[in-house]
């Protein structure tokens, strides 16, 4: 305790405020939040401005600002963030009940300081401070945790990394001029920077910093020579806080979609800039949901279990998507707005979706990954050039799986890799059609990522074994669509 004492009282008067002080004491959380408690355990609670730092020291107007934090820990500054967080009006559009989480840009020059004074204190109390081990609990943190107490009582909501991201930024005027000076300790750190042409150019980053410049790391009198230690400041220059801004959680919404137009994409359809068609699934379905989330349906961002071409329905429980909402406004969706919204939806008469819900970040491993170990249900209806005869029927009555290998399309070729990828197909099972002798219906299990297209036309030999080659005669198909997905997911609501 007689050791805290101390280290307290030399760290005041070299003008480090009563938060720096803590920090270098390696104080708690429960510690920040009530910083004269915490400080009078070691003796060193508040006194009157004219008698700390010793009685016979004169009474000051004004403090010089803190040379550890450059007055980031005024707490009457501090105190105020709180109130102005509630009520400015970029937060109160949100309505988030996860809560709020922060995100704070502190100079890198405050590393600088801490550095200063680390040297200063490693000298000074060898028994307490190491040059391998930082010294104190970091700026960061220290002040998350006495912003994130008054945050929760102000704002009467948790922190969450789900909620309402509140934006903090800082900056120093004198910045650049006093990291100059790390140039002079460890020239060799800045020519290997300069030479990178991967380095950003801001003149030193954050991790740069971090690895680079230790005590472990610097000769320390060279150091000296370069910059005061401690550190100095003065009352006229310190931290600057900058507006403060907000970002909503990203959140994600799940459902299914059905598609029953054979001129519909399923996202916007774009060559050299240009609209190839009017809407998208994607689209249809953004501008029911995007009201709600307080965003525009561009900010959207859509995925799906797998895609159908422009010409293929997807009938039956549906397609899996999700769409990602960043900066969402709210992070809630009622029952009732689900409904209205998978209505609103149906109303186009080309799209429906059901299920829709809101789902974690970790579920979207459900359609991100193990897509090619997933089964696709398909009906072809299939022309043929000559009558359909039961041979080709039975012969298209495949109850054993098998392997064929794919070429890449021609069709796709302009944007897909030029590779053979095997294909399973699990099952076939074709019909005659009584009122057309040259068509059949042809039901099809396959593996996804298969071109059921060029499985039944076999692309000019690109495709093989396929309906082509298996019955002996041309064939082609006329439609084609989605009857399921092997896919138990999301959750069926059945609304």
């Amino acid at each position: 305790m007689a050791q805290q004492k101390e280290i307290y009282d030399y760290l005041r008067s070299v003008d480090c405020c009563r938060v720096c002080c803590l920090r270098f004491l390696k104080g708690t959380k429960e510690e920040f939040v009530d910083i004269d408690a915490a400080l009078q355990k070691v003796g060193s609670g508040k006194k009157p401005l004219d008698q700390e730092n010793g009685e016979h020291k004169a009474k000051k107007l004004k403090e010089n600002v803190c040379i550890a934090c450059l007055g980031l820990f005024d707490l009457d500054r501090i105190a105020t963030l709180a109130c102005e967080v509630k009520e400015h009006a970029a937060y109160q559009q949100y309505r988030c009940e996860a809560g709020f989480l922060t995100s704070i840009s502190l100079p890198i020059v405050l590393h600088l300081r801490q550095l200063a004074l680390w040297f200063d204190v490693v000298d000074r109390f060898p028994q307490t401070f190491f040059p391998g081990t930082p010294p104190d609990i970091a700026v960061k943190d220290a002040l998350k945790m006495i912003i994130i107490h008054q945050l929760e009582r102000t704002l009467e909501k948790p922190f969450s990394v789900d909620g309402v991201m509140v934006n903090v930024p800082y900056t120093y005027a004198n910045e650049e001029e006093e990291l100059r000076t790390l140039e002079q300790v460890s020239p060799g750190v800045f020519a290997n920077r300069k030479a990178n042409k991967h380095t950003k150019k801001e003149f030193i980053s954050r991790n740069a910093f971090e690895k680079h410049f230790t005590p472990s790391m610097i000769n320390g009198d060279r150091f000296r020579k370069h910059y005061a230690v401690p550190p100095v400041s003065s009352e006229e220059v310190g931290l600057v806080r900058g507006e403060l801004s907000f970002t909503g959680p990203t959140i994600f919404l799940a459902g299914r979609y059905n598609k029953f137009s054979r001129e519909l994409s399923q996202t916007p359809w774009m060559i050299d800039g240009k609209r190839k068609m009017a809407g998208s699934v994607q689209e249809t379905i953004g501008a029911s949901i995007a009201p709600h989330f307080g965003v525009s349906d561009e900010q959207l961002i859509f995925s799906s279990s797998g895609r159908e071409d422009v010409d293929v329905r997807c009938l039956g429980e549906g397609r899996p998507f999700v769409l990602e909402i960043v900066d969402a406004k709210t992070d809630q969706l009622p029952e009732d707005v689900a409904i209205r919204m998978e209505q609103e939806v149906g109303t186009s008469q080309t799209v429906a979706i059901r299920d829709i819900q809101l789902v974690k970040r970790e579920d979207l491993v459900h359609i991100r990954h193990g897509e090619e170990d997933k089964r696709k249900f398909y009906r072809a209806l299939c022309v043929t050039a000559e009558p359909v005869t039961e041979e080709m029927v039975r012969k298209l009555r495949i109850d054993e799986p098998f392997v064929m290998q794919q070429v890449t399309p021609l069709r796709v070729l302009h944007r897909r890799t030029l590779l053979a990828r095997p294909r399973t197909v699990y099952s076939v099972k074709a019909f005659a059609c009584r009122d057309n002798p040259h068509a059949m219906v042809v039901d099809i299990v396959s593996q996804a990522g298969t071109y059921i297209k060029e499985l039944v036309h076999s692309d000019f030999g690109r495709t093989g074994p396929s309906f082509r080659s298996i019955i002996g005669a041309e064939i082609d198909i006329h439609a084609l669509d989605v009857m399921a997905i092997d896919l138990d997911w999301p959750k069926k609501l059945r609304r």
